[in-house]
């Protein structure tokens, strides 16, 4: 039982796929999160499973799809009757921890959720505050739990955060609202949130540090008792608003930090709400039924309260995670844990950061939104690996499944995934040839993604048109080849791998028993 091996699953909140600083970009400095992939494996083409928060971060809980699990925007309460990876984890004598934020359900209701009222109404009472002081769990197969809901800077940190800042007797006003979700108003109506150095918060306080310390505790009491344990260490920056205290902030090298915008005519000739979307913020293509009155989350147009600040938040923010994931894995090495622990850091989904004249996630298909980092590190299994960087395929709904096959657990029927563990032993190359993104944005807005090693297909389910780019000629996405006649041969293949993917990832649910 001493040898199976431990799972730290590290999970940031909208984190771009190019924030290592392995990848060269100015500003960022993240060491040991590159020494985690020099020394195990950084997968530069790894996907979420939805742009959008509490799908992507159900498909980690479930190891499934959107589309099955359903969750399939964010603001959804969904019923959850399978089986979970940390259930099947405990199961099989796993100590199992969520530690930071959740967001599995609709903030409406997510402290009464996690507080075990998993049918909970919006007009149903949450706990008492002092629950919170008390309350450790179960929740959804985890044994241990020590969350906060919302982001980092919220005027009302809510659940266990709250309850331990009140413990150190923090003034929440003097630490809190400081750039609150109380939206200033940008000339054209689009919320505005303030953004740059959160000067008055000490690092003491920062829930990036509260989160860093729970999992530390959680880990040196498993190890003490001698149990394989399974950790989710899920920190919520650098979602916005973009806010980072000092050090990290003013540490930030700008020089040579370069701030991507809208190139004009850039959107011409993609879907039409795209222009529209830059343009009025709003969420309607204007020559269709397609839009069904309900906005798109998440994304915002090019606009926002300062370009430089944002940016410099943002590295920053990126930056002190790095760090304090450096206080988790000394701490594995004293232990002597980190040998037989499969680390895999990642993050639910990114951000476009100003590219293409967009910030936040959502339905815009780029790389800045639908791909994400991916650093997987487990010293024991990979010692005749090549590591460092691959360009295999790596989708977040596999995850799960990769976890329950290092421990040897059979996973349950539902779960939608592929093992990477023959890519960690190095005994594959690659396990997958194309990895799919659910964005179920509204009732009616509904778009999959199709990724190859090469290609990007869009399919809209209630529009005429779609998108198609050549990732390899075209990374950024410029030219959408939906309609060009030179890649209708392109085009039929890929509809046809992709109808085909979709069978696929749909599995047998459940198994076959008997003849009849």
């Amino acid at each position: 039982m001493a040898s199976r091996p431990n799972f730290l699953l590290i999970t940031t909140d909208q984190q771009r796929w190019d924030t290592l600083s392995l990848y060269g970009l100015p500003g960022y400095r993240t060491p040991v999160l590159d020494g985690l992939a020099r020394d195990g494996f950084c997968f530069d083409r790894a996907y979420c499973s939805s742009p959008i928060c509490t799908p992507s971060r159900v498909t980690l809980l479930t190891g499934q799809y959107p589309s099955r699990h359903g969750a399939h925007t964010i603001g959804t309460a969904p019923v959850f009757n399978g089986p979970t990876l940390p259930g099947e984890l405990s199961n099989a004598g796993y100590g199992t921890a969520m530690i930071g934020k959740t967001h599995f359900t609709s903030r409406a209701i997510e402290a009464k959720h996690t507080a075990g009222l998993l049918h909970a109404r919006k007009e149903d009472p949450d706990p008492p505050e002092d629950f919170w002081t008390a309350y450790d769990g179960p929740y959804l197969g985890f044994e241990f739990v020590r969350v906060g809901w919302g982001h980092t800077n919220e005027r009302v940190p809510g659940e266990h955060y709250r309850a331990w800042l009140n413990a150190q007797g923090v003034n929440l006003d003097d630490y809190h609202g400081v750039h609150g979700m109380e939206a200033l108003r940008h000339p054209g109506g689009k919320d505005v949130i303030p953004t740059g150095l959160w000067s008055n918060v000490p690092e003491q306080y920062h829930k990036t540090k509260w989160i860093t310390d729970e999992t530390l505790g959680f880990v040196e009491r498993e190890q003490a008792a001698g149990r394989p344990w399974f950790c989710w260490t899920s920190y919520e920056d650098p979602h916005f608003p973009f806010v980072c205290p000092d050090p990290y902030y003013s540490a930030v090298d700008m020089r040579g930090v370069a701030f991507p915008r809208h190139r004009p005519g850039e959107l011409d000739g993609k879907p039409p709400f795209y222009n529209t979307y830059y343009k009025t913020g709003a969420w309607n293509d204007g020559r269709t039924d397609f839009y069904d009155g309900h906005s798109v989350p998440a994304c915002r147009r090019d606009r926002w309260h300062s370009v430089e600040t944002d940016t410099q938040a943002y590295i920053g923010m990126c930056n002190m995670i790095d760090a304090y994931v450096g206080r988790i894995v000394e701490r594995l090495r004293a232990l002597g844990a980190l040998e037989n622990t499969l680390l895999v850091f990642t993050s639910d989904h990114g951000e476009y950061l100003g590219h293409h004249g967009f910030w936040g996630k959502g339905i815009p298909a780029y790389e800045d939104a639908q791909r994400v980092p991916c650093v997987a590190h487990w010293p024991k299994a990979s010692a005749q690996a090549r590591k460092g960087r691959t360009q295999a395929l790596f989708s977040l709904v596999d995850i799960p499944q990769t976890f329950l096959d290092a421990a040897g657990v059979p996973a349950p029927p539902g779960m939608q995934g592929v093992s990477q563990v023959p890519v960690l032993k190095g005994e594959k190359a690659s396990v997958r040839d194309w990895a799919m993104l659910e964005m179920h944005a509204t009732p009616k807005v509904y778009q999959q993604t199709y990724i190859t090693c090469r290609h990007k297909l869009v399919v809209y389910r209630d529009a005429p048109y779609g998108e198609l780019y050549d990732l390899e000629k075209d990374p950024e996405q410029f030219e959408n080849l939906w309609d060009d006649p030179a890649h209708a041969a392109t085009r039929r293949e890929l509809m046809h791998r992709f109808l085909k993917a979709n069978m696929e990832k749909d599995g047998v649910l459940p198994p076959r028993i008997a003849p009849a």
